[in-house]
């Protein structure tokens, strides 16, 4: 088996897997496509042990790294599905260095000031589906840098809307909106490994949303990343009595005797918000948060160490389509000082808990990832009608 991905896309699917490892029991949704752009402009403009460990974590060399962010937005900008944007604020009284800005962007560079326009970026540019900037911005931040991504789709082959009442599996028992169709076999439905049903539920562009039922939906989640660069054996020929996760084939009288792919599961939203700090090292973050050195020379002559990183991330799967949206971004304070502050911690039937993928069919690059543990009790709002913006970086406070 070999991978057909290009280089960065594997290294963001691999930032994507290392993350997903990390769910618990409860829904997850994370961006690894948000994340890797901004950790690997991070890495160009990084300096000493910090772009050591943040080009390690993004596995891009670090002279590198910085082109290799900025070109993946990009290509994701080339999909009528998907908008990207990346916006850096800088706080008056530091100055950039002149080659690090004109290497950005045009217009992605502005000032720090009212919080609120950061919130105002991140609500433009997802259309409503993030409201709010994902990092506090404080007195003490001087440097704002964040990604945008937006994704949508609608099915080519739409659901009907249906009581869900699974007979078998953890969720036997429930009742609450579920998802029906029949479609022609396709190719859609696999089994990877021998251990983890895929469907592949098909946008009408070059989105699609890969479901995937494994015995926990960590596993699913790896192997639907894995079978993406062809590290997986997958198996779409599904005889009579192939049993998988959730799957099964089999002969049944039937009017007209066509054959046929049977479908069902809950309509899902999922929405987080991380601290990405928690997980410093998996993000090779652990030095740069460290305010006793100067970690970012690239970026300026004054000494500046990560002060907050994190990302709002939402995902919603419904009868007509899907929608994701990430907002992932960092704050930098002045370091080299210590200082100490206060800090408040706070028939495919789907019938257990699965994982699911938003993948740029192009490309095969993860736009998020993420786990549904529990069925709704209640109906999904709905996929908005329209598709994703085009990219449009700026300043958030100029008039469009």
């Amino acid at each position: 088996m070999g991978s057909s991905l290009l280089p960065h896309v594997r290294a963001s699917n691999a930032l994507t897997g290392r993350w997903c490892a990390t769910f618990e029991g409860e829904d997850a949704v994370v961006s690894g496509a948000g994340l890797w752009p901004l950790l690997a402009v991070l890495a160009g403009a990084a300096s000493g042990r910090a772009r050591d460990e943040l080009a390690a974590a993004v596995g891009v060399a670090a002279e590198q790294a910085h082109a290799a962010g900025l070109d993946m937005l990009k290509s994701l900008d080339t999909s009528r599905e998907v908008s990207t944007a990346i916006g850096a604020w800088v706080r008056p009284g530091l100055t950039l260095r002149a080659e690090w800005v004109r290497s950005m962007p045009a217009g992605t560079v502005g000032e720090l000031g009212d919080p609120a326009a950061l919130d105002a970026w991140a609500h433009e540019q997802t259309q409503g589906l993030i409201k709010k900037f994902p990092v506090p911005i404080t007195s003490d931040t001087v440097l704002a840098l964040a990604t945008a991504l937006m994704a949508r789709t609608r099915w080519v082959t739409p659901f009907a809307e249906v009581l869900y009442t699974p007979e078998t599996g953890p969720w036997q028992g429930h009742r609450g909106p579920g998802l029906y169709r029949t479609s022609h076999p396709d190719g859609s439905v696999s089994v990877l490994d021998n251990d983890v049903t895929r469907v592949i539920v098909t946008g009408r562009g070059e989105l699609d949303v890969h479901l995937l039922i494994g015995v926990d939906p960590r596993d699913g989640v790896a192997a639907g990343l894995a079978a993406l660069d062809g590290a997986v054996d997958v198996r779409t020929e599904l005889p009579v009595g192939t049993i998988a996760p959730c799957l099964s084939v089999s002969r049944r009288e039937t009017y007209g005797g066509r054959d046929s792919v049977v479908l069902k599961l809950p309509p899902f939203e999922v929405e987080n918000k991380h601290n990405l700090a928690r997980h410093a090292a998996l993000f090779g973050m652990s030095t740069a948060m460290n305010i006793h050195g100067s970690h970012f020379t690239g970026l300026a002559s004054d000494p500046l160490a990560l002060n907050a990183a994190g990302q709002d991330v939402i995902a919603r799967f419904d009868a007509e389509g899907f929608e994701a949206a990430a907002v992932t971004a960092v704050g930098m304070r002045l370091g080299g000082i210590p200082q100490k502050s206060w800090s408040t911690i706070t028939s495919v039937s789907i019938d257990r808990p699965f994982g699911f993928l938003a993948v740029d069919r192009p490309t095969g690059l993860v736009l998020v990832a993420g786990q549904v543990t529990k069925p709704p009790v209640e109906w999904v709002r709905p996929v908005g009608e329209a598709p994703a913006r085009g990219r449009n970086p700026g300043p958030p406070w100029r008039d469009r």
